[in-house]
């Protein structure tokens, strides 16, 4: 056999295991690829800060309207609590009803008692004592011609000569004058088989004492106009400025401000006299003493050239004496 003696050359390169040329020069932009699919929702971004204030924008409605219509009337509320306090400032006050009638309290006031209307006691030792009708001693639970005793430092005593002055019935019909209405003779009173109590008591005026939550006051005009109440006040009656009553040397005047200082009716006999002894030697009381005088406050603009004037004159009452209205004070409270 015929052996080769022929070598074998060297291995050469493949493209598998050929080293990697030089980079080659860019390529040109390729065509757009297509849409991908929509990615997942990104987390929220950071708050940005406020806008500035817009213009203040237009409203073509009224007042009214923007308002809106009225609603229904509501409920009725729950009835006020009563008034159960130390610390109200409740009043007492007598009210005299000029007539042998007692008055109901005004409203909203409570009555305490009745009486009758008492002015004034005067004394033989020439003391004597007043009560301004506006304060609740003026109302006497009990008449009596003869209200006190006197006492010294070893005696009391009643003496015959001490008088008591009341308030007669004012109500006296227009077409009469007071010696007219009331009685002229001494009337006696109780003890005898001529007992005349019940006519006496009959020209005497009644009155009741009330408790009150507000105040009660008097306002004189001091002219013959009748003044009004001040707001939060209300009226309660109007009528004529009494200044003073008086018998015998003795009697009482009264507090302007007072509501007693108002007369509801005019009368120019203020005071009918009670004495223990008289003409008839018994107790006894007399409406038309001679030394009785009654005084008003004149209005201060009415002038007259001789400056009296007659009972019937139209003048007294229209234009010569001051007019007054009592108030109460107006106050949101139950009794």
């Amino acid at each position: 056999a015929v052996v080769s003696t022929q070598s074998t050359g060297a291995e050469g390169f493949t493209p598998a295991n050929a080293p990697a040329g030089p980079p080659g020069f860019r390529g040109s932009r390729g065509e757009p690829g297509d849409k991908g699919k929509v990615g997942y929702t990104g987390a929220p971004g950071d708050e940005g800060e406020c806008g500035d204030t817009g213009m203040p924008g237009e409203v073509d409605m009224t007042p009214q309207q923007l308002a809106g219509e009225p609603g229904d009337p509501g409920t009725a509320g729950a009835k006020g609590s009563v008034l159960d306090t130390e610390y109200a400032q409740m009043q007492t006050y007598a009210f005299h009803s000029q007539t042998n009638e007692f008055d109901a309290c005004p409203s909203g006031m409570v009555e305490i008692m009745r009486g009758f209307s008492f002015l004034y006691f005067d004394s033989s030792s020439g003391s004597g004592h007043g009560v301004p009708l506006s304060n609740p001693g003026s109302c006497m639970a009990t008449f009596s011609i003869q209200p006190v005793m006197e006492c010294t430092t070893n005696t009391c005593e009643v003496k015959g000569d001490d008088s008591s002055l009341w308030m007669p019935v004012g109500d006296i019909p227009p077409d009469k004058t007071a010696s007219e209405y009331y009685p002229q003779e001494e009337l006696i009173f109780g003890g005898s088989s001529n007992d005349q109590s019940d006519k006496i008591k009959e020209f005497i005026s009644r009155c009741s004492v009330c408790e009150s939550p507000s105040t009660v006051m008097a306002i004189h005009s001091f002219t013959s106009s009748i003044p009004g109440c001040p707001e939060k006040w209300e009226q309660l009656w109007v009528g004529f400025s009494l200044m003073m009553g008086r018998d015998r040397g003795g009697g009482t005047g009264v507090e302007l401000e007072g509501h007693g200082s108002c007369l509801k009716f005019f009368t120019p006999q203020l005071s009918a006299r009670c004495v223990m002894s008289g003409s008839s030697g018994e107790p006894n009381c007399h409406f038309m003493s001679q030394d009785q005088i009654t005084a008003y406050i004149k209005a201060s603009d009415f002038s007259s050239e001789d400056g009296v004037l007659g009972i019937f004159d139209p003048r007294l009452k229209s234009e010569s004496i001051s007019r007054c209205v009592v108030c109460r004070r107006m106050i949101n409270v139950h009794i």
